[in-house]
């Protein structure tokens, strides 16, 4: 009877590993550090091009797992959630973004919308995954499939983010924005695969912030720019993601130059953060009380993590230059790395 019930629940956990909330390379749709030192500045009014490539690895320790889930009766067998696992994953970004901020103006509000069209090629080594993975602890020989993503390489395009809403208000010394916007699952998506450049279902976004400017040149800057995900349902699935909060900030100071070639020289620290909001919701009725249990677990293991770095901007009358970097720190089931981010911002008035 105990082993009839142990099987029971294995096998439920077994399907649920295609349903555990993802822990993506980068935590989310949302690629935290796009934005850098001035995150809440709307464009300068006209067209406007932005190529922003980043760079991320974890590898190792730094894959974070929330421990055990639920031991059968007489500890025989065991189950943890490891977000990841051992080994390595390297992620490379590169996002297209092109709006325009129109000389509309609504409320006093400049308007204007973007669109951001990723690229994106992922290599992991090892067991190391961009999903959780339920596994048995005292049997390697189970799902071996998701156990191990030795070798994999994947590259295409990503989900593509559209902002039709773009209202940004500019005042002597404050700068304030108010965004909404949505990304398309239009990136490859599998369930039953590790490593996935798409994630499998819509998402709207609302986002909100600011940049205080401590003189009256506006050289001394502090930046705030937080949003909202609202996750749909996954695609082919019966769960729905957590809504999650990405907040990033920027502190900086600006030197400005007589110069033709180069205008301005932007120094300061930069930093992001992410919390899980809500709890998930999976769409199942167990009957096992270790499924019941895992179950729960998934629904109720709620995220976050943190980061802070460096970083540069160069404005030249060819463009604005920007590069980052960013070092994770206090992560809760989702990895934990570091990432280099640089960028050039093209405006055509």
């Amino acid at each position: 009877m105990l082993s009839k019930l142990v099987r029971a629940g294995l096998a439920c956990l077994a399907f649920l590993i295609f349903l555990a909330a993802p822990a993506h390379a980068q935590h989310g749709d949302w690629l935290m550090g796009t934005d850098g030192l001035l995150s809440a500045q709307q464009a300068p009014e006209g067209v406007f091009y932005s190529n922003v490539w980043s760079y991320y690895h974890v590898s190792g320790s730094d894959f974070v797992a929330t421990g055990v889930l639920k031991c059968s009766p007489h500890d025989r067998v065991c189950l943890s959630l490891d977000v990841g696992g051992s080994g390595s994953l390297d992620e490379f970004v590169d996002q297209n973004i092109i709006g325009w901020t129109s000389p509309f103006k609504v409320l006093s509000a400049s308007y204007g919308f973007f669109m951001d069209v990723p690229f994106a090629i992922a290599d992991a080594q090892g067991s190391a995954s961009l999903q959780p993975v339920l596994s048995l602890n005292r049997d390697s020989r189970a799902l071996p499939s998701l156990r191990s993503s030795a070798g994999v390489t994947k590259g295409s395009i990503g989900d593509i983010y559209v902002e039709p809403v773009n209202f940004g208000w500019h005042l002597r010394q404050l700068d304030a924005i108010v965004s909404s916007g949505f990304f398309a699952p239009s990136g490859p998506y599998k369930s039953d695969t590790a490593v996935n450049i798409g994630y499998g279902h819509w998402t709207g976004v609302f986002g909100l912030g600011g940049i205080a400017y401590a003189d009256a040149e506006r050289t001394w800057s502090l930046s705030i720019y937080c949003h909202y995900l609202l996750y749909g349902s996954q695609i082919g699935r019966s769960y729905t993601l957590a809504d999650v909060v990405p907040f990033e900030w920027g502190a900086a100071k600006s030197f400005n130059f007589d110069n033709d070639s180069v205008k301005q020289l932007t120094l300061g620290a930069v930093g992001y953060a992410q919390w899980q909001a809500t709890s998930n919701q999976i769409d199942l009725a167990p009957r096992s009380k270790i499924a019941i249990s895992a179950i729960d677990v998934l629904e109720n293991t709620r995220s976050q993590i943190y980061s802070a770095g460096p970083s540069i901007n160069l404005l030249t009358k060819y463009g604005l230059f920007s590069l980052r970097y960013y070092e994770e720190f206090g992560a809760h089931a989702t990895p934990s790395g570091q990432q280099l981010m640089f960028s050039l911002a093209l405006a055509f008035g």
